[in-house]
């Protein structure tokens, strides 16, 4: 299994931000001599930027451009159309050429590529069918590439305000180190939704269910308030204090299982306390409800899995209303 890790707070050294998602790198790993323990050995400004991309990938966001790729792919393809035209002109027109070679060159690709001014007096088909090459080939790669960035994931909104709180921290100068016009891809702090809406993610985060998530997001102020303070020393690939991942994972795992299998035998046990029928059909319906909750906020489930499982929940409490003296058959 890959450990994940959770960056906590910050150094002596250097501010960071105070909520930095969980990364799927390991940085437990013993390290080299020569890498770098902390943030600082980076100049800020990209240096510093990339370096922390490389330990955290998921924070890796950066602009698609959609608008310029489109673009770029409208003048490759009008500079084809114009190529495409003015080759079957000129193909025709060799083709009934009595000068050189030309009328064989529809029949001969040896005889278009030795194409000589000495010998067939211009080599414009040939230099036509160079620059068609070239162009497509350009084309070709640039639509394929634009259909692997339209792809790529988005990167999640816990990871964009970290990027941002990272950008607007002290060891960045509070967001003063970019100059240039990419200065505000990552919006800022005091906006929420300030970032380019056109970012993609290197390395998306692996789905998870709503509440991992929010306990992943926000197990930096719980271990702040609650761990003890020898248990709060810095990360030394990272610098700050972290946690791993998965053992956010492995807690809500074990929670998930505890709802799971107290569910069922709480609901048989209230049903079995109440004697009105009623009540029982109003308990049902209660604890379907909370069934389904549970299984959108605990679990990865599908849309047409939450509606079975409930079902299902519902079916047995009903079997088991029915079955037991004193239950629903005996008030019909």
């Amino acid at each position: 299994m890959v450990e994940m890790d959770t960056t906590l707070t910050q150094t002596s050294t250097t501010e960071l931000p105070r909520t930095v998602p969980a990364s799927l790198e390991d940085t437990t790993a013993p390290l080299p001599q020569s890498t770098p323990h902390q943030l600082d050995a980076f100049v800020p400004g990209y240096p510093k930027i990339a370096a922390r991309m490389s330990l955290i990938p998921e924070t890796a966001m950066f602009r698609r451009f959609g608008a310029l790729n489109a673009r770029n792919l409208l003048y490759l393809q009008g500079d084809l159309a114009r190529i495409e035209e003015e080759l079957v002109k000129l193909e025709w027109s060799d083709s009934q050429s009595d000068t050189g070679k030309k009328a064989y060159y529809a029949s001969s690709s040896k005889l278009l590529g030795n194409a000589s001014v000495s010998r067939d007096g211009d080599v414009r088909q040939r230099e036509l069918v160079e620059r068609m090459s070239d162009t497509l080939c350009r084309y070709n790669q640039a639509i394929i590439h634009q259909r692997t960035i339209l792809e790529m994931s988005t990167p999640d909104p816990a990871d964009v305000q970290n990027m941002r709180c990272f950008y607007d921290s002290a060891m960045m100068n509070h967001g003063n180190t970019l100059i240039g016009a990419d200065r505000d891809v990552w919006g800022t702090v005091l906006a929420q939704n300030s970032h380019s809406p056109e970012l993609v993610v290197l390395r998306p985060r692996e789905g998870v269910d709503p509440f991992s998530r929010a306990l992943s997001r926000y197990a930096v102020p719980l271990w702040e308030m609650f761990a003890p303070a020898r248990w709060k020393k810095p990360n030394p690939r990272l610098g700050v204090i972290s946690v791993r991942e998965d053992y956010v994972f492995m807690t809500t795992r074990w929670v998930t299982g505890f709802v799971a299998a107290v569910m069922p035998v709480l609901s048989i046990e209230v049903l079995k306390r109440m004697e009105g029928v009623e009540e029982r059909l109003l308990a049902m319906a209660g604890f379907s409800l909370l069934m389904a909750v549970c299984l959108m906020s605990l679990t990865e489930a599908k849309r047409k899995d939450v509606f079975l499982v409930v079902m299902v929940f519902a079916t047995m409490q009903a079997i088991f209303v029915d079955h037991v003296p004193g239950c629903l058959n005996e008030h019909i």
